[in-house]
């Protein structure tokens, strides 16, 4: 454990003294030199900038200095292979990339330096590449389990996803390159998102849908921002300008480029008017202000007929130069060189999953499996062996390996002891008609999916329960992998398409429930899924390993939390409840294809369970470790109007581990309706040996207290006494204090 320890210090150190040596241009040096640039332009040559000059560029315009095309990735995980101009097909040879998990994994490891090594990463692998601006992060929150892109976001709480966002965003953007945070805004369903209409309040929408993007403005100083697909009470995202440029710009203060979603374009003048950016597009798709296939200039057309005036052109352009100056691109400052698929990048693939795995249950004791006592394990589950990177619509990746959990298990047992691995039969599934199979793909292909037209390759029969039972009994271990994967089929998760329903694979939790209830020796479930999947044996399972997608190292990742070489530190991102029928989104009703309104409002996740005082599967934050803590000491101390909530936390088990504080506030004086309790911080302590203590430190200020008043559009935070909740997750609270507010209600209309 000290070892992984040193691993971790080693590539923050390493990357923090690159650090030191390079910087982006500051604001008014940007400026500058985009405006510069911007007065030697013509009309024509502004347009260039307001669409694509294909399907992951900007145009090149010599004449005035930009001396190649502005170059883009769509990931938030690994630098994407590079793509034909005028279609989604790559282009050959496919360039690899390193491969880091998932952000709801990442989510997971409740580490802001698990962020910034994450963002780091991709920064260099980009520079490398010669790539300027990276398609993420995703910040939009989990509404609803069957989200298909929910794996790709960093869960279901505006908190935490926005203290993951700013470093991870800071660490690509440390190599001067472009990150972009998306997708803006209210695109919580991948069902008919090219169309839906969404309704949000306004306190909702601000207090749970928009601070993760304010963050990586204000905070992050995130260089680019794209817009969702959906509309937004009858306007398309990308022609709100009570979004884009009232709150986005004017409210936030934010300098950069706004570009839509690929195809998410759907005027000329009316987008430009109201706040609108770049158009972006399969290359032979974009159309409305500049056709870079046919070099026509619809945008030019309007200004020259009054319906859209050249200083909104000005604008727009001058957004881009910025961005472009900021990296170094537009000026040519020296930018950070990158490097790609190097060892320290591996490394840090594999650390960032190790810390994103969650010990959901462990009764027994069965884990850590002790390599030494092993002579035949039993593996179930087709999914321990299948290959995640290449797959995922704008999620995926080529990779130079990718480590299986069954390869993972091999690195560790060696050849001595005997893998049987074998799928798990789906037991009494009834036939289903093909209207029940059918599968709408037409936006997994709008969106750059790369759908096999061939079908799958036929899959061997899996065995059946009575031989399932005997291997079982014979092995030393059995070791379940279920959960989900990515894909275009049946419940698997993709962008373009939501989950049918939050139920495993039919006829699969009949089997595992099977296979529990044979009482062989060291039975461990792996559920790998990216989003809450409606299991209906957890009670039964003694023991369960969570994790998301973790990239080409999962399988190493995984196998070392099995024996033990890594203690699980990870925490939920997302509450899982016990059904679907639970969550606020069902039991409201909203969730469909045309009209959707958020009418839970701001009881979204843990919010609602705690409102409807529901008992979920596991909560929000749950996560266990192989040994055992005390939080003790909490107390608030004020300075002014702000406030250093301190905790002790004490390593009372028998091995070395680390624990995640969790802050909530609850609100005991609240003048308007207020949820439960809210997450306000958080703190990952360093790795304690036995008997060790940290005190740890979480910072707040007046702010965290607010709520949206929606008749001054203001924060507002009310004067009163408000509770501090320290705990290791949103129903297990280990202290209390309290705060008090004086005075006044005070406004912050920055927020």
């Amino acid at each position: 454990m000290k070892t992984a320890d040193m691993r971790l210090a080693t590539l923050v150190a390493a990357a923090t003294a690159a650090i030191s040596c390079f910087a982006m241009l500051d604001d008014d040096a940007a400026l500058a030199a985009a405006r510069d640039t911007l007065s030697k332009m013509t009309l024509e040559e502004k347009a260039l900038l307001t669409g694509g000059s294909g399907t992951m560029t900007l145009s090149a315009i010599p004449r005035v200095g930009i001396m190649k095309e502005w170059t883009m990735s769509d990931n938030s995980s690994t630098v994407r292979p590079t793509m034909d101009r005028w279609s989604w097909d790559y282009t050959k040879p496919r360039s690899e990339n390193t491969k880091l998990p998932s952000l709801s994994a990442l989510a997971q490891t409740w580490d802001p330096e698990m962020a910034r090594l994450h963002g780091e990463v991709l920064g260099a692998e980009m520079r490398d590449r010669g790539v300027d601006e990276l398609l993420g992060p995703g910040v939009n929150i989990a509404r609803t389990p069957l989200n298909g892109r929910n794996w790709e976001y960093l869960g279901e709480d505006p908190c935490l996803a926005a203290k993951m966002c700013v470093p991870m965003i800071r660490g690509v953007q440390s190599y001067d390159v472009a990150a972009t945070v998306k997708h803006f805004c209210l695109n919580n369903q991948e069902w008919n998102r090219n169309a839906v209409d969404t309704h949000c309040d306004l306190r909702t929408l601000h207090e749970i849908y928009l601070p993760a993007f304010r963050a990586a403005v204000q905070s992050a100083g995130v260089l680019c921002v794209m817009t969702s697909y959906n509309k937004i009470d009858g306007l398309w995202a990308s022609e709100n300008k009570y979004l884009q440029t009232g709150v986005l710009r004017d409210r936030w203060g934010f300098k950069g480029l706004i570009e839509t979603d690929w195809g998410g374009q759907h005027s000329n003048e009316f987008s430009a008017d109201n706040g609108g950016g770049i158009e972006m597009d399969r290359g032979d798709q974009i159309t409305h202000h500049f056709n870079p296939k046919k070099n026509t200039f619809p945008i030019v057309d309007a200004v020259k007929a009054g319906k859209v005036s050249e200083a909104t052109v000005d604008e727009m352009a001058l957004h881009v130069l910025y961005v472009m100056a900021k990296t170094g691109f537009l000026t040519g400052a020296p930018r950070r060189a990158g490097e790609r698929n190097t060892k320290r990048h591996q490394e840090a693939a594999l650390k960032i999953g190790e810390e994103s795995i969650v010990l959901a249950k462990n009764d027994k004791g069965v884990l850590p499996l002790d390599a030494k006592s092993l002579r035949k394990v039993l593996v179930l589950g087709k999914n321990a062996d299948n290959p995640q990177c290449g797959k995922g619509c704008s999620g995926e990746g080529n990779v130079p390996y990718e480590v299986s959990f069954i390869q993972g298990l091999r690195n560790i047992l060696g050849k001595d002891v005997e893998i049987v691995h074998r799928p798990i039969p789906k037991a009494s599934v009834k036939a289903t008609d093909d209207s029940d199979l059918a599968v709408d793909l037409s936006g997994v292909e709008r969106a750059g999916g790369h759908v096999e037209k061939g079908g799958e390759a036929a899959k061997p029969d899996a065995p059946g329960l009575d031989e399932l039972r005997a291997l079982a009994l014979a092995a030393d271990a059995t070791i379940v992998f279920t959960g989900t994967e990515l894909g275009y089929d049946g419940n698997m998760e993709s962008e373009g398409r939501d989950r049918r329903n939050m139920l495993a694979d039919p006829g699969e939790d009949e089997s595992i429930a099977a296979v529990l209830s044979w009482n062989a020796r060291n039975t461990v479930v792996i559920s790998r899924a990216g989003t809450p999947v409606g299991y209906t044996w957890t009670d039964a399972a003694p023991t369960i390993l969570m994790s998301s997608y973790l990239g080409m190292e999962e399988g190493n990742a995984l196998a070392r939390a099995v024996f033990g070489a890594v203690n699980p530190s990870g925490r939920l991102c997302h509450t899982w409840p016990k059904r679907y029928e639970d969550t606020g989104v069902a039991q409201m009703g909203t969730y469909n294809e045309k009209e959707v309104v958020y009418n839970e409002r701001f009881y979204v996740g843990y919010r609602w369970f705690d409102r409807k005082n529901i008992e979920p599967m596991f909560p929000f934050g749950h996560g266990l470790s192989y040994t055992t803590f005390s939080v003790s000491g909490v107390e608030a101390r004020s300075s002014g109007l702000n406030w250093a909530v301190r905790a002790k936390v004490t390593n009372t088990g028998k091995v070395a581990g680390r624990e995640v504080v969790q802050l909530y506030v609850s609100y005991p004086d609240a003048k308007v309706e207020r949820c439960v309790k809210d997450l306000r911080g958080f703190a990952k302590t360093k790795l304690l040996a036995p008997g060790e203590s940290e005190t740890v430190e979480i910072f707040l200020s007046v702010h965290d207290f607010a709520y949206f008043d929606e008749l001054t559009h203001q924060f507002t935070t009310d004067p009163g006494r408000y509770e501090i909740l320290v705990g290791s997750s949103s129903r297990d609270i280990r202290g209390r204090a309290t705060v008090v507010v004086e005075g006044g209600s005070r406004t912050f209309p920055s927020r």
